[in-house]
């Protein structure tokens, strides 16, 4: 459709200065438009040559000229004096083909765009992956270039907005969904798509450990929005791999810490003494900012080099477990890396100290630095700051301890294409533990592999684990990952419920912003937003969000269906009949696959 087969909503008002960024439409009589709509303005130039701008309606007025006294308004509504009700609405240039910095002429007959003026205003024609990521006030996909999240022209989703209201966490799954159960997606992520893996952190309560069921509460209206997203049956995730933590009062057991979801269906994850050791995960023990800022920090990375040096498999054990050997070899080198590289071959038990879970390694670390019999362990460090390193240790064997252990398993990305790790009823300490060492995992194994396939990493409350202020090692992973990720396709969908209170650089290396409902404390923070976004966030209900671009310049409202998937358990509630339909639905789409 072209641009004069639209529809006429009237004409650029020439008593009000158009400029080549905003101008002004005065409307007809009979056309009703709202905020966020599409227009499209063609004129001649002198030169004979066809100029159109496409604009985005930003704010709408009315008023009534020859009302010059708020009484005049009672007398021309009884038609005892003259007057007449203007309606008129403010616009956005979003783009001007050909590119031309020039202001609309006054008095030019403006159009809605539709179809092909449509898809020049949000420059559908110039993404070569368009990928739906919600639907505008008519009802239709706006897309972003995918280029612009899988790290070929730029990477990463980031996403503000309130707690609660926000939806911050519906919409990164909204996304995920796109990209990993639709054909679209599919087709976006290509030769590598059934080798991309997802990774969701589930934050609060146990809401996101029923993803792989469809959502109870969705309605045939609801199946419309996602309809025009080109999705005929939206459900729930069919590739989903549950992890929560073991359980820390089932001692001797090695269960999950669930209480919604069969035990069965979910993975106790954890760590084993051997993996802790040579990926060096003692660091992501000491993540608040006071680690580092005193020699607390220094002791730690002796130590961490220490038990690398020392630590070999037991000899005929499968399990993880860990021999400190009483010395270790002249020939080992000091440098971490070197020494995770080389081959370790079993030893036995009576060669050193054997480890099994977290508290051997706290007995071991007490009678090693305590005594500081082998200065090599806190290289001379003061007394009292090995004490306090100690006193952390001891402080994270409650939190953490249970997560250390042999007959646990470790996350496994490539089991399933999306993996749910639940770390809700973790302390905050053990969570950044569990998010460092994960990510640490992540960003380790796509060293030297290449951009594809992608690992999509969704994380929520990233002012947790890399705030504003202060250093941590979990906040450098995340700024490595924000400033690299990606050329080694690993792409972050963060959250938080304000920008300003995270890492700059992850913000400024996020090629796609999504922002929803917003303080109106903070609104003002969100420069990408217009004036008029930015005092709209403050009131924008559930389910409503704008997104800014690399290749639209303005942000744009969209709308996202309501999930198709369950969100929480009340959502994932199944009837027998509907379980059974579910196992068919699932069986068959995997054989399909």
């Amino acid at each position: 459709m072209s641009h004069t087969e639209s529809l006429r909503i009237g004409m650029i008002d020439g008593s009000i200065e158009a400029n080549s960024r905003r101008f002004h439409v005065v409307l007809d009589a009979d056309v009703v438009v709202q905020l966020d709509d599409l227009v499209a303005v063609a004129q001649v130039l002198p030169s004979g040559e066809e100029v159109v701008h496409y604009g985005i309606v930003v704010e709408t007025t009315r008023h009534i000229e020859g009302a010059r006294f708020a009484s005049d308004t009672i007398h021309i509504g009884e038609e005892t004096m003259p007057g007449e009700t203007a309606r008129r609405i403010e616009v956005q240039v979003l783009r001007t083909d050909p590119e031309m910095w020039l202001s609309p002429d006054p008095g030019m007959v403006v159009r809605q765009a539709r179809g092909a003026d449509r898809d020049m205003a949000l420059f559908a024609d110039q993404m070569q992956k368009p990928l739906a990521v919600g639907m505008d006030q008519s009802q239709q996909p706006v897309h972003v270039d995918f280029e612009f999240v899988d790290g070929t022209r730029g990477a990463h989703v980031n996403i503000s907005g309130i707690s609660g209201v926000a939806t911050k966490t519906s919409y990164a799954l909204f996304l995920l969904y796109m990209l990993l159960e639709t054909s679209d997606g599919q087709r976006l992520l290509g030769a590598h798509a059934a080798n991309t893996r997802g990774i969701i952190f589930n934050v609060k309560g146990e809401d996101l450990l029923f993803l792989d069921r469809p959502n109870s509460k969705l309605t045939d209206e609801h199946k419309l929005d996602w309809a025009a997203l080109g999705v005929d049956n939206p459900g729930g995730f069919t590739d989903v791999k549950l992890y929560s933590p073991r359980a820390a009062a089932a001692t001797g057991n090695v269960v999950p810490d669930v209480r919604g979801r069969d035990r069965s269906s979910v993975t106790a994850y954890g760590w084993d003494p051997w993996t802790f050791v040579r990926m060096g995960l003692l660091r992501f023990l000491f993540t608040a900012d006071d680690d580092r800022r005193t020699q607390v920090g220094f002791v730690e990375q002796q130590v961490r080099l220490q038990l690398a040096r020392h630590a070999f498999p037991l000899e005929k054990s499968s399990t993880g477990t860990v021999v400190l050997v009483d010395s270790a070899s002249d020939e080992i080198p000091y440098d971490f890396e070197r020494i995770i590289a080389a081959t370790r071959d079993p030893v036995a038990a009576n060669a050193g100290t054997v480890i099994r879970d977290f508290g051997d390694i706290l007995s071991f670390l007490e009678l090693k630095l305590i005594s500081q019999e082998d200065p090599t362990w806190t290289a001379n460090t003061q007394p009292s700051t090995v004490q306090a390193f100690m006193r952390r240790l001891f402080a994270m064997r409650r939190r953490v301890g249970h997560l250390i252990s042999t007959g646990v398993e470790t996350v496994d990305l490539d089991t399933a294409r999306l993996s749910v790790v639940d770390i809700s009823r973790l302390h905050q300490s053990a969570q950044r533990f569990v998010v460092g060492a994960l990510l640490d995992a992540v960003w380790d194994s796509k060293q030297g592999t290449g951009r594809e396939p992608l690992r999509l990493v969704v994380l929520d409350e990233l002012n947790k684990y890399a705030p504003r202020e202060g250093y941590s090692p979990l906040k450098e992973l995340l700024v490595d990952i924000a400033e690299r990720g990606r050329a080694l396709g690993v792409i972050l969908i963060g959250a938080q419920q304000a920008a300003t209170a995270i890492a700059p650089a992850i913000i400024r290396n996020a090629a796609v912003k999504v922002v929803g409902r917003l303080d109106a404390l903070e609104a003002g923070e969100y420069r990408f937003l217009t004036p008029e976004l930015r005092e709209r966030a403050t009131r924008f209900l559930p389910g409503t969000m704008v997104v800014d671009q690399p290749l639209v310049p303005a942000p744009i409202p969209i709308r996202f269906p309501f999930p198709g998937f369950a969100t929480n358990p009340d959502e994932g509630r199944l009837t027998a009949p509907e379980a059974g339909q579910l196992e068919d639905e699932l069986i068959d789409r995997i054989v399909k696959r």
